[in-house]
C-alpha cells in the first residue's frame, strides 16, 4: 500500500516528535502493509526551513535502511491554504507531492466557500492537480456536503482520512467519510498519522472493513493504485460519479 498523507518527519510540526517515534511508525506502518508513504509534513503551518524537511527526511529513511524497515519515503507537504500558498509553491518554496504537479492541501476548519473556490482555482490556473485532504473534516463541508461533490466536479482530488471512517473525529465526520466514499467521489484514503498511539499509521483495521464492503478493486484504487499514480505524477483511475453539483461561483 501506499500512504499519501502522515506526519511522520521527527521535530517540524505536530506529527513525530523524536527518531524513535518515527521509526515506530513506519515499523507499524510495514506491519500493515504499507511500503511506500509521502512525508507530508505541515508545509507553511509551521516553521521550519526546506533545509531542515531535506535533512529530517533523508535522515529517518537512512535509519529506516539501518533498521531493515521496508518504508520507501517520498517528500511532501500539507499546505495550509491562504493568500500567499500559491506564491510560495511557484517559489519552490513549499514542496509539491514528490516533485510531481500534484499539491496536498487543507483549508482552515472554518473557512468560507467563496475563499475555497478562489484558492483552488488560483492553484488549477497554475497548472497543479489539487489533492483536498480529509473534506469530511471541515466545517464548511459538514454545513454543506454538496460543496464535496462541487469540488470534485472541479477537478479536485478528495482525500478521506482513515479515522474518520471509524468516527475518530465524531458521527457526522464518519458519516460523511463513508457517504463520499459509497458515492464514489473520493479518490485516495490514507492515514493522517501524527502518532503511534491514537492517529497511527496502520492500516489493518482500514483494510479489514473496506474488504468486507467495497470490491476488492476499488479498495486497491483507493489504498494503491491512485496514490502511486500521483506519486509518479501520472492520471488517476476515476470511478467518481458526480450529482448535478450546486453553482457556487461564476
Amino acid at each position: 500500500m501506499v500512504d499519501l498523507h502522515l506526519h511522520i518527519l521527527p521535530g517540524l510540526d505536530d506529527g513525530a516528535e523524536d527518531l524513535e517515534t518515527a521509526v515506530r511508525m513506519a515499523k507499524m506502518a510495514a506491519h500493515s502493509g504499507v511500503f511506500h508513504m509521502a512525508a507530508t509534513s505541515h508545509g507553511n503551518y509551521y516553521d521550519y526551513t526546506l533545509e531542515e524537511y531535506r535533512e529530517s527526511f533523508e535522515r529517518l529513511q537512512r535509519e529506516l535502511v539501518i533498521r531493515q524497515i521496508p518504508v520507501k519515503l517520498y517528500p511532501g507537504m500539507e499546505i495550509f491554504m491562504d493568500e500567499n500558498a500559491g506564491d510560495l509553491l511557484e517559489c519552490r518554496e513549499l514542496l509539491t507531492l514528490n516533485g510531481t504537479k500534484y499539491v496536498l492541501i487543507e483549508f482552515d476548519f472554518e473557512e468560507n466557500v467563496e475563499k475555497v473556490c478562489k484558492y483552488v482555482d488560483d492553484l488549477q490556473n497554475r497548472r497543479y492537480n489539487v489533492v483536498l485532504a480529509h473534506p469530511e473534516r471541515y466545517t464548511f463541508i459538514q454545513k454543506d456536503p454538496e460543496f464535496a461533490y462541487f469540488l470534485a466536479q472541479q477537478g479536485c482530488v478528495l482525500q478521506v482520512n482513515k479515522g474518520s471512517v471509524f468516527g475518530q473525529f465524531g458521527s457526522r465526520c464518519r458519516n460523511l467519510a463513508r457517504q463520499f466514499m459509497d458515492d464514489g467521489i473520493v479518490s485516495i484514503l490514507a492515514s493522517d498519522a501524527h502518532d503511534f498511539q491514537y492517529r497511527t499509521p496502520s492500516m489493518e483495521r482500514l483494510m479489514g472493513y473496506l474488504e468486507r464492503r467495497y470490491p476488492w478493486k476499488q479498495v486497491q484504487v483507493w489504498t494503491s493504485e491512485n496514490p502511486s499514480r500521483i506519486l509518479k505524477g501520472n492520471p488517476l483511475v476515476d470511478f467518481r460519479q458526480f450529482r448535478k453539483g450546486v453553482k457556487y461561483y461564476e
